[in-house]
């Protein structure tokens, strides 16, 4: 994450009604583990503003929601009174209660996600540009060995030879003892994500993501129809606090 920006993670709910298990999914809980109804409206507050709550959207009953979240529905009643209040929220009589923002105010979109002043960090994509110099210097090096491959079908599906040995090399010497037929080589991160999903996990799992994430990783877990719940990450990386938070109120399943 770039020094001094915030930014957050989309997972945006496509229906016109979200349910109190799908808002519970969503919502960053509270450092004490918690909800209070503060804590409550302002972890929605935050969905909407980063996109992962459309606007527009009826919110669950507060019965509903206090269920999902293992709260008192006097804390959800709370919470919503505090959101109308502040704009992020209306109610229509015998319609529920409706996602909203205050004037002046715009939620952030999937592609582009805004920092300080015009700067922008896509999350579409997974990787900066490369130092100056060292791409076209990696292009030269790798041109002058193409004629020792061009005469056979150029296929190999668990990756280049040398280049598994090269990176089991690499994690020989950082102290892994490893062999290259230990090393698997994907065209890239998101085939190497979707591999692991297949072999780890399964419809209906909890997926701890980080936030802000790749936006493809989080396509990646929604197509094998995993519940994403989103840990926030600090300039410092990950918050074992929050984790643990998340970890206690999500109850994942362990695979072996």
């Amino acid at each position: 994450m770039a020094e001094g920006r915030v930014v957050r993670t989309v997972v945006a709910v496509s229906d016109r009604t979200v349910s109190g298990r799908q808002l519970a999914a969503l919502l960053t809980p509270p450092e004490q583990g918690r909800f209070g109804y503060r804590e409550l409206a302002r972890a929605v507050r935050e969905t909407l503003l980063d996109g992962r709550v459309a606007l527009r959207m009826r919110l669950p009953a507060e019965r509903e929601l206090a269920g999902a979240l293992g709260v008192s529905r006097t804390t959800v009643t709370a919470a919503y009174d505090l959101l109308r209040e502040s704009g992020y929220a209306h109610s229509r009589q015998g319609a529920g209660t409706w996602t909203t923002l205050p004037e002046g105010q715009t939620p952030i979109g999937p592609a582009a996600i805004h920092g300080d002043g015009e700067a922008v960090i896509d999350l579409a994509l997974a990787a900066p540009e490369a130092p100056a110099g060292v791409l076209a210097e990696a292009l030269a090096t790798a041109s002058a060995e193409l004629p020792r491959y061009a005469a056979s079908q150029g296929y190999h599906p668990y990756g280049l030879p040398e280049l598994r040995a090269a990176v089991a090399d690499r994690y020989t010497a950082r102290g892994l003892p490893t062999r290259p037929e230990q090393i698997l080589v994907t065209t890239g991160a998101q085939q190497a994500l979707a591999l692991a999903l297949a072999l780890l996990g399964g419809p209906g799992d909890r997926v701890l993501a980080e936030n802000p994430s790749y936006t493809n990783a989080l396509d990646a877990m929604r197509g094998h129809r995993m519940r994403i719940t989103p840990v926030p990450v600090t300039e410092a990386g990950w918050d074992s606090g929050l984790i643990d938070a998340a970890l206690r109120q999500t109850a994942p399943r362990s695979r072996t």
